[in-house]
C-alpha cells in the first residue's frame, strides 16, 4: 500500500497519543529560540525556521536529536509530573485471580495451566514469523494482514502499525508473538471482556511466567537490569529467551508482580 510523503515522514511512536508532552515542549522551546534568533536578522528566514521546526515536530515528535535523553536528564521529576510522567499507580484488583478465572494460571504460587501452557506455546511458535504474524495480527485486530507491518524504533524493541498507524510496542518479535498468541488462545474464555490496557497488562504477565519460551521452547533466564523510557529510567525484572536471544517481559522488582514466583 502506497504511503504519502507525510506518512513517510511520520513518526507514530512519539506522536499521536504516544506523543511525550514534556520532549514536545522542549522541541517547541528550541524552534522558538531558533527562529527569534534567526528573525532578528533575516525576519522571512525565521518565519520559515518557526514553520519547518513545527511541522517536523508535529510529523516526529521531536526535531533535537537525543531529545528523550536530554528531557529525561535535565528535567526534573515535578516538571515531568505536571505532564503525567510521574511513576503509574499498581493496577488495581488481583491479575492472578482474573488469569485464573480465564484459564491460563493455576496454584497459589501462579504458573502456567498446563492446558493454556501447550496450546500458548503451539500458537505463538506458529505465529511468529513472516506472514503468519501478520496474519494473526489481522486476525486479531480485524484488519487486512496486507495493512499490517513490524517495524524496529530507533528506542528498540518492535512496534505493530496498521496502514503505518503505530498500534502498540513490545519489547521483542518473540513478546509480540506470545501476545497474539495469548489473544488467540483466550478468545472466548471473556478474555475479550477486558479492556485493550487490562489485556495488556495480563498478557505481559503471562510471558513473565514462562519458564521456557512459547516460540523456541529454550529455558528462560530471569535478571535485573535498567531500562529507559522517553523521560525516565527505572529498575526491572527482565524475563529473557536465550535461544531467540529477545526480552519476553520486563517488570517492576518492588513488588515482583509474576517475577519472584517463578
Amino acid at each position: 500500500m502506497l504511503r504519502s510523503p507525510v506518512d513517510r515522514l511520520r513518526q507514530p511512536a512519539y506522536t499521536g497519543a504516544d506523543r511525550c508532552l514534556p520532549c514536545t515542549a522542549v522541541n517547541l522551546l528550541f524552534v522558538a529560540a531558533g527562529a527569534l534568533a534567526v528573525g532578528l536578522v533575516a525576519p522571512l528566514a525565521g518565519g520559515a525556521v518557526a514553520v519547518l521546526g513545527v511541522g517536523a515536530v508535529w510529523l516526529r515528535g521531536y526535531v533535537v536529536p537525543g531529545t528523550p535523553t536530554l528531557t529525561r536528564r535535565y528535567l526534573p521529576e515535578r516538571v515531568l509530573a505536571l505532564f503525567g510522567k510521574s511513576p503509574a499507580a499498581p493496577p488495581e484488583g488481583d491479575p492472578t485471580e482474573r488469569l485464573a478465572a480465564l484459564g491460563a494460571v493455576s496454584g497459589g504460587e501462579p504458573t502456567l495451566a498446563d492446558g493454556f501452557r501447550a496450546a500458548w506455546s503451539d500458537r505463538a511458535a506458529a505465529v511468529a514469523d513472516g506472514d503468519a504474524l501478520r496474519a494473526a495480527a489481522g486476525e486479531v485486530l480485524s484488519v487486512d494482514p496486507g495493512a499490517v507491518s513490524v517495524t524496529r524504533p530507533q528506542e528498540g524493541g518492535v512496534a505493530l502499525e496498521v496502514d503505518g498507524r503505530w498500534v502498540g510496542g513490545w519489547p521483542s518479535r518473540t513478546a509480540l508473538a506470545a501476545d497474539l498468541a495469548t489473544e488467540l488462545t483466550l478468545a472466548g474464555t471473556g478474555w475479550e471482556a477486558l479492556d485493550r490496557v487490562e489485556r495488556a497488562d495480563l498478557a505481559a504477565r503471562l510471558r513473565g511466567l514462562a519458564e521456557h519460551c512459547p516460540v523456541c521452547g529454550t529455558a528462560t533466564s530471569v535478571s535485573e537490569d535498567t531500562v529507559t523510557s522517553c523521560c525516565g529510567s527505572a529498575a526491572v525484572v527482565a524475563v529473557s529467551c536465550p535461544g531467540c536471544e529477545a526480552r519476553l517481559a520486563e517488570f517492576d522488582p518492588s513488588p515482583r508482580a509474576f517475577a519472584a514466583g517463578r
